[in-house]
């Protein structure tokens, strides 16, 4: 066996050590050896490394169960870094600080103009530099190793810009500036691909996943064999320039009668006389848990399922997660919304509302700078939210 093949062979074992333990949060290292099939001699070498270098720690459980010495768990030590996730969309940044345990220590949200690239680039700089990283600040105790940025529009495969519908930026490098700045690895996506990574990341530990994200447009982000697909280019996902209504409303892309135009919460709110742009998130909810009856609400349910019913034709997935603030509000039109699907074609196992709602994305991305941190396949903190879930609700 050759150097390179010793190095592969280290660097998968070390792969596959890290996602198990960040799979079952806790656990000791002859478990760890029975689940990854690896033998003891790799398991103690490699854990060893990961400890001097800070990544895992080793914990002393609160019992024995024998009369023998208490059982030493492995865990990731959640101190020895965190990543920052963007969601950066025409009204509002979201900005969200997670631990290496995905948990959440940090949240903002700030309103930019994202209208104008370069000044909402020194903006967005401003505000890491002297919001969530000033001197003397928690997070200065704790360093910074990753930032994931989500963007509402199209997003290549080498995670540049090419193009948002709602800002028109074109061909913009984002990437490049904020590694620069912050002296750390920078991952940029569509913001459809990061929801979709989130719900996979957090709670839905399937294969084949779909989120239709509904907002100021229509997003969808597509996992494929636990991969977020993305096309030839990157540009898959962008469903909501679908067109639904020929010869229908202009859209900013350049078409008419887009999907989105008729089924994203902003055109539903356009519908209502409201400007999105006026509304919080928590106003937006008791509007919309209020004032969307009648033909209104008809109307826009009937778009959606006239969409929603092509993209369950046309890819036949497993799971489809909604994000929207529409059905997290009223989450009893989900119903409403299955009864309009008439074709006998449609098949999927479940349709179902996020429970990570406007915050997906930024969790998403927060969660793909862990990833390229640790430089690892899959990420599952889904064992370690349902745990933390279920004790909020003690």
């Amino acid at each position: 066996m050759n150097t390179g093949d010793t190095h592969y062979i280290k660097r998968m074992n070390r792969r596959i050590i890290i996602e198990n333990v960040i799979k079952h949060v806790s656990l000791s290292r002859s478990e760890l050896s029975r689940i990854t099939g690896l033998n003891k001699a790799t398991i103690s070498s490699q854990v060893g490394e990961l400890m001097e270098e800070g990544h895992i720690v080793e914990r002393e459980t609160g019992a024995s169960v024998t009369r023998g010495r208490k059982p030493i768990m492995i865990e990731i030590n959640e101190r020895a870094g965190f990543t920052i996730g963007i969601d950066i969309d025409e009204q509002v940044t979201n900005i969200l600080c997670c631990d290496l345990k995905g948990q959440l220590i940090h949240r903002q949200s700030v309103a930019l103009d994202t209208h104008y690239f370069d000044e909402m680039t020194e903006s967005l700089l401003h505000i890491l530099k002297e919001d969530i990283l000033p001197a003397g600040s928690l997070l200065q105790e704790i360093p910074l190793v990753g930032i994931g940025v989500g963007i509402h529009g199209i997003v290549n495969n080498d995670h540049q810009i090419v193009f948002t519908p709602k800002q028109e930026w074109i061909d913009e490098d984002i990437k490049s500036r904020l590694e620069q700045e912050m002296n750390v690895p920078v991952f940029i996506d569509n913001s459809a691909n990061l929801s979709v990574f989130a719900e996979q990341v957090y709670y839905e530990q399937v294969s084949d996943l779909f989120c239709l994200t509904l907002h100021s447009g229509i997003g969808l982000g597509i996992i494929k064999d636990f991969n977020i697909y993305r096309g030839f280019q990157g540009f898959a996902g962008e469903i909501g320039h679908m067109i639904v209504e020929p010869n229908g409303l202009p859209c900013p892309c350049g078409n008419h009668g887009c999907w989105e135009m008729y089924a994203s919460n902003k055109a539903l709110l356009k519908n209502l006389h409201q400007d999105a742009a006026q509304l919080s998130t928590e106003s937006m909810a008791a509007l919309f848990h209020k004032e969307v009856q009648g033909s209104v609400l008809d109307d826009y349910l009937d778009y959606l399922a006239l969409g929603l019913n092509n993209v369950i034709n046309i890819f036949n997935p497993e799971r489809i997660v909604i994000n929207s603030a529409l059905f997290s509000a009223r989450p009893e039109l989900l119903a409403d919304l299955i009864s309009r699907f008439h074709s006998k074609f449609n098949n999927y196992d479940e349709l179902k509302i996020s429970r990570l709602n406007e915050d997906a994305c930024a969790y998403g991305a927060a969660a793909l700078a862990f990833k390229g941190f640790f430089d690892i396949t899959i990420v599952d903190h889904s064992k370690r939210h349902s745990e933390q879930m279920n004790v909020d609700l003690v």
